[in-house]
């Protein structure tokens, strides 16, 4: 699906028909791209990058984007993606989260029930594997031809 290029995220680089390769939700998201391009929140003189999911709410007739795509700051998806990293290495070894400088994870307080959605938490990361895989060689390969890696 084309992504609208007539909203306030004005997208520079598309990911179309992301709905295709959506992990387990392939084939049956709303998310139907990805793009990074200039943010809807500038004002005048400011041009902050960033990303966005777009969401779709129905067919490509019917339908309209979602008011729940969203949008973050370009740095705030690599930070996600390193959260999400450091969830996943805590899920395998479970007896401690890993720290990077300046990047320190903590175990969430307050749910009474944390130690079972910790093992749910595991549970999914396993049976999520296979898509997992697949997004992490992604990155891995764009961090080599960063020279990052």
């Amino acid at each position: 699906m084309k992504i609208p290029t007539h909203l306030k995220h004005i997208p520079l680089i598309n990911l179309e028909n992301y709905d295709e390769i959506d992990g387990p939700h392939a084939n049956k998201s709303d998310a139907k791209g990805l793009s990074v391009g200039i943010a809807q929140w500038n004002g005048a003189g400011e041009a902050e990058i960033s990303a966005k999911v777009w969401r779709h709410t129905g067919d490509e007739k019917e339908g309209k984007w979602s008011r729940q795509s969203e949008e973050l700051p370009v740095h705030r998806v690599f930070d996600l993606a390193t959260l999400v990293c450091s969830a996943m290495q805590y899920s395998a070894s479970g007896d401690h989260l890993p720290n990077t400088s300046g990047f320190n994870v903590s175990l969430a307080e307050g749910d009474a029930d944390r130690a079972r959605l910790l093992g749910v938490m595991k549970e999914q990361f396993v049976a999520n594997k296979k898509h997992l895989d697949v997004s992490l060689d992604r990155l891995v390969e764009a961090l080599k031809k960063l020279g990052k890696i």
